[in-house]
């Protein structure tokens, strides 16, 4: 009696202590920051991180109403700097990865190595990438493809994802023929070691770097568990599953 008397106490203060965060992050990170949680939870066994993936701006905008986000993660590192400019971000704004883009196709005639003429093919009809309005994503996309020339002549055809993970999805799908998505994405398990793995990494001089950068809200100021991760994700653990990832870690831009 005593004995489950005693197992009810723990278990009750295990409750009454734990906690929950709600972290809204870019869907460049959803592979990335699922294995970052699984550490994390290893020291925090008794509390819950709940993500919500999307695209950078549509998150900021949400961030801006006073959306339930106790931590802002943006593929764009000036969406995280506005955001603390107005106070909805209460921490200093921090770096956590480059990222970086890359051309890929499930198409059985596509060629890596042939990187930015396989979008003058003749199996190209449907070409995808985010879409740059809101999604950073999609900005560098559509920077890469302007600096080569191609952007224009291939604008009719470009089907716009409303997240860079959509974008990969209409490629997985053959919605699309061919596209421009994260590095992150294809190094995912499933496509990673498939005979689907194939890419061209684009080089970054044809884009604006795509500085990734997180911080606390202001819905997220007192939690200590907001505070633990945004803290955790500046550990060497995070950054070897970063950089597992394709992200570029340890470098300020």
């Amino acid at each position: 009696m005593l004995k489950k008397l005693f197992l009810g106490i723990l278990l009750l203060n295990s409750l009454l202590f734990a906690d929950t965060i709600t972290v809204f992050a870019a869907s460049d990170l959803k592979f990335a920051l699922d294995s970052i949680k699984a550490k994390f939870l290893v020291q925090h066994p008794d509390d819950t991180v709940n993500m919500i993936y999307g695209s950078s701006g549509k998150g900021r905008i949400q961030v801006e109403k006073g959306a339930p986000y106790d931590l802002y993660f943006s593929a764009n590192m000036d969406y995280v700097e506005y955001l603390h400019k107005n106070g909805d971000i209460v921490t200093k704004p921090r770096l956590y990865a480059i990222g970086r883009i890359v051309i890929w196709s499930k198409n059985k005639n596509f060629d890596a190595k042939k990187g930015f003429e396989n979008f003058k093919m003749s199996w190209v009809h449907k070409v995808t990438i985010a879409n740059p309005s809101h999604a950073p994503y999609g900005q560098k996309a559509k920077q890469a493809l302007e600096s080569i020339g191609l952007y224009k002549a291939l604008e009719p055809r470009i089907v716009f994802g409303e997240n860079i993970s959509q974008t990969a999805n209409y490629i997985n799908m053959k919605a699309a023929d061919i596209g421009i998505i994260a590095l992150s994405l294809v190094l995912a398990p499933g496509i990673a070691g498939s005979e689907y793995s194939s890419y061209y990494l684009i080089d970054d001089s044809l884009h604006e770097p795509l500085r990734q950068g997180y911080g606390i809200t202001k819905q997220g100021s007192k939690s200590k568990l907001a505070k633990a991760f945004y803290e955790f994700m500046q550990t060497p653990q995070v950054q070897q599953i970063m950089k597992k990832y394709g992200f570029v870690v340890n470098k300020q831009a």
